[in-house]
């Protein structure tokens, strides 16, 4: 037998079982085509499809803060430091002091400059005529003051004195001193009167000064007694602080 005869053999029964199965020959029911084979399907309007059960969503777990025991720092609040209050100024008064010698104004500013109370001073001076002085002015050396004291004796006057001390009046020649300016003038012109064109009026006199003090009034009240009993002959005049 030829292997070409065999696989026919083979193929056809192959076939025959096929057909025996698609019959029912081998125990099967038999099969009476497509409308049978529907008819034994289970009737559709009793299926019911069962929706997948899905897990019910699960919430979002809600974690609760822990808490923490922070420490509270409080902040310390300063309460605002009261301004001082303004201290209360002392009443200020003024006192002059005038007529006072050179001696005398020394020791007024050494005592108030000593009591240390704040006083302010202001010092002023002036010269007080005493006399007013008839004169030639200097003539420079002696010998010039002898010329023009002979000159003056020409001319009758007789009554004359050259100054020999050391300062700006050496070898002046002196015609007269007097209390009191209306004689010093009165001798002038009769001097001119008899031809004398280089002599004038000078006044001297010693020099004074006047001390004005500012201060408190009470410490300044206190000092002025003090001082008005020491300074004897001196004026104590009010003035504006």
């Amino acid at each position: 037998m030829t292997p070409l005869r065999v696989v026919v053999i083979v193929l056809l029964f192959a076939n025959l079982l096929a057909l025996a199965i698609w019959k029912g020959w081998l125990g099967g029911g038999p099969s009476h085509g497509e409308p049978e084979r529907l008819s034994n399907q289970l009737n559709p309007d009793k299926i019911r499809l069962m929706a997948e059960a899905r897990p019910p969503l699960a919430k979002p777990l809600v974690v609760a803060p822990v808490p923490v025991d922070v420490p509270v720092v409080e902040e310390k609040v300063e309460p605002p430091v009261p301004a001082p209050a303004p201290e209360a100024v002392a009443p200020q008064a003024c006192v002059i002091f005038a007529g006072l010698s050179t001696d005398q104004a020394r020791e007024l500013s050494a005592r108030i400059a000593k009591s240390g109370t704040g006083f302010k001073l202001t010092e002023s001076r002036s010269e007080v005529p005493s006399s007013w002085w008839v004169h030639v002015p200097s003539q420079g050396s002696r010998d010039g003051a002898d010329k023009k004291a002979a000159e003056l004796r020409r001319l009758g006057i007789d009554d004359l004195f050259i100054m020999q001390e050391p300062g700006p009046s050496q070898f002046a020649i002196s015609l007269g001193l007097y209390k009191n300016e209306q004689a010093a003038t009165r001798h002038l012109e009769a001097l001119k009167d008899k031809g004398v064109r280089s002599a004038q009026i000078a006044t001297r006199g010693t020099g004074t000064v006047r001390l004005e003090v500012k201060g408190p009034s009470d410490s300044l009240s206190t000092l002025a007694s003090d001082l008005s009993e020491r300074l004897r002959g001196v004026s104590r005049i009010g003035c504006a602080p």
